[in-house]
């Protein structure tokens, strides 16, 4: 949870940094068209015909107030008014047209500024509020402010409302687009973020369905997957035997970042799964509601039943939008987004159908570096026990039959002498075993590890991946490398990206691993198949690049002969 806050956080923090960073640059803006607007009216005086005095004072106090909003904006004073500043430099703009040449104004054009703003920086419809609001103002001030002025054009005073709303409209539409995809950027950024095998897969469950609960202000977000038992495959969705499954819930009400998951029965789990695995759904709520299902290829919709979706009951009819989640090919669950005010459109099927593809392999990552950590742990409770054995045990039970046997010799009247050396002899073994146990228990203290170990674990984890993934890797390496600790820590990080980013991003079915020291230095090479028309490799993994740099190495991307990107990592032992 503090973690996961901590991610919170630093996100809001940043998408703040980066609001007070573009409303900097949007008020010099301002300062530039208020100053320039004076200036041009001072060199040629042509306008305002009227009210002459008052439009130069009111332009510039126009002038003045941008400046003051441009040192507030340097400063980040808290008490500037970020959402309406927009609003206010309408208010200016329609008192400019009101003291000047009311529809022939020159100012007319300063609305497109405020419905740039507003779109770019708030969306969609708040660009629309203030076109509309701009035109509606802009004709009744403009009239009352021209008619029956000898310069009056009534062409003027209809044309320039329709320019207005046709222009603002289309510029509400792109900014909505804009401010849109970078929501979308943002919320992919924190799923990436909860890739951390730290928090395990409920946890980061969890949390992705928080995060997207509250990009579309929704009431709740479930998750219906199949529960995976140990040493048992993820069952298909539809499947007809007994089973369990868990659904994974968030509430407006409460983050749900911490919760467990419910268990629910198969029967159960066949409410929200009653709908194809092909096929996205969308309901709008409405007498009656509307049910939309999208084919998951053709992104096609049709008309689904409404009374017959018992899934729907289940969500007390609810506005909501569906999509499967796919897990190597096959359909194992489904996603509800519930309620909330979001008009749910077919591209928010495709969006979702791209992230939760994201957040599959983020899980399957997740549960690959769970199953190594059983198994290393599991491995290294083997050693210890294999060590015991042969370090604690054994001794023990030489000077078992070394005790057993002195006990026969004074039983049977053997000389004392005899005995004394036996039993200094058992007192020197007792000693030396002590000291090596002292010695093993040390070293179990001090965090040391065998050099046989990591090699080993590299191939499992290997073995794993490969199985899961379909992708072969071929490791060539000797087991006795020296790799201790961190490096061998850091390392396991760089070969599980390396080989992530080559089934992400390649169409590679192969990837070969190559670790050697050489001249002091620990060699790891990571190569996989480059299509020819993709051209040289010019891209260096940011991720595996920082570890080894953290390390005092250096990580170099090339092509070689044979057309295989090499990602080659060199660090200093």
């Amino acid at each position: 949870m503090p973690q996961d806050s901590a991610n919170k956080d630093l996100s809001a923090e940043l998408s703040l940094s980066n609001r007070w960073i573009d409303l900097r640059k949007i008020s010099v803006m301002r300062v530039v068209l208020a100053l320039s607007a004076l200036l041009v009216l001072y060199i040629d005086p042509s306008e305002p015909a009227r009210f002459v005095v008052p439009n130069y004072l009111a332009l510039a106090g126009y002038g003045i107030y941008s400046i003051v909003i441009w040192i507030l904006a340097v400063r980040h004073d808290r008490i500037l008014p970020i959402k309406i500043l927009h609003w206010l430099d309408v208010a200016w703009y329609l008192l400019l047209i009101a003291l000047s040449s009311g529809t022939n104004s020159i100012f007319f054009f300063f609305f497109f500024f405020a419905i740039l703003v507003a779109s770019f920086g708030w969306g969609f419809r708040e660009g629309v509020r203030v076109t509309i609001v701009s035109a509606v103002l802009f004709t009744i001030i403009g009239y009352a402010a021209a008619a029956g002025q000898p310069g009056f054009q009534l062409n003027r005073l209809l044309l320039r409302p329709i320019e207005l709303l046709v222009l603002g409209y289309l510029i509400a539409y792109w900014g909505g687009i804009q401010s849109q995809l970078m929501a979308r950027l943002q919320l992919l950024k924190e799923v990436s973020q909860l890739s951390n095998p730290r928090f395990g897969v409920e946890r980061t469950i969890q949390s992705v369905l928080e995060s997207l609960r509250s990009y579309y202000n929704a009431d709740c977000c479930l998750m219906i997957l199949p529960k995976i038992q140990a040493g048992h495959a993820v069952r298909l969705y539809g499947s007809s035997s007994e089973g369990t499954y868990n659904l994974h819930r968030v509430d407006r009400i409460s983050d749900g970042a911490g919760d467990s998951p419910t268990e629910i029965t198969e029967e159960m789990a066949r409410v929200f799964l009653s709908v194809s695995a092909s096929q996205a759904i969308i309901y709008r709520q409405g007498n009656p509601g509307e049910l939309l299902l999208y084919d998951s290829t053709t992104k096609e919709p049709t008309k689904g039943d409404v009374e017959n979706s018992i899934f729907l009951t289940a969500l007390d009819r609810k506005s909501c939008f569906s999509v499967p989640i796919h897990y190597r090919a096959h359909a194992v669950g489904r996603l509800y987004v519930v309620g909330g005010k979001h008009a749910f459109e077919g591209a928010d099927i495709d969006f979702v159908l791209q992230l939760m593809e994201q957040v599959t392999g983020v899980l399957e990552n997740i549960r690959l570096v769970d199953s190594l950590a059983s198994d290393a742990a599991g491995q290294e409770r083997r050693r210890i026990a294999q060590d015991i054995h042969d370090s604690v045990i054994q001794p023990y039970i030489g000077l078992q039959f070394g005790l057993a046997a002195i006990k026969q010799k004074l039983e049977s009247g053997v000389d004392g002498v005899d005995v004394v050396n036996n039993v200094e002899e058992l007192l020197a073994l007792t000693n030396g075993e002590i000291a090596d146990l002292r010695s093993y228990v040390g070293g179990l203290r001090r965090g040391e590890s065998r050099r046989e170990i990591f090699l080993p674990a590299v191939r499992r984890f290997v073995s794993k991946f490969s199985e899961a993934t379909g992708l072969q890797v071929e490791i060539n390496g000797s087991d006795d490398l020296p790799i201790y600790d961190r490096l061998a820590a850091e390392l396991f990080q760089m070969i599980e990206e390396g080989l992530s980013n080559v089934r992400r991003h390649s169409e590679s079915t192969y990837a070969k691993l190559d670790l050697a020291i050489k001249n002091g230095y620990l060699e790891m090479q990571l190569r996989n198949a480059r299509l020819k028309r993709l051209g040289p490799a010019s891209f260096t993994p940011r991720s595996i690049a920082d570890r080894t740099a953290a390390l005092g190495g250096q990580t170099r991307v090339y092509t070689d002969e044979n057309h295989d990107t090499v990602v080659s990592v060199q660090i200093p032992l």
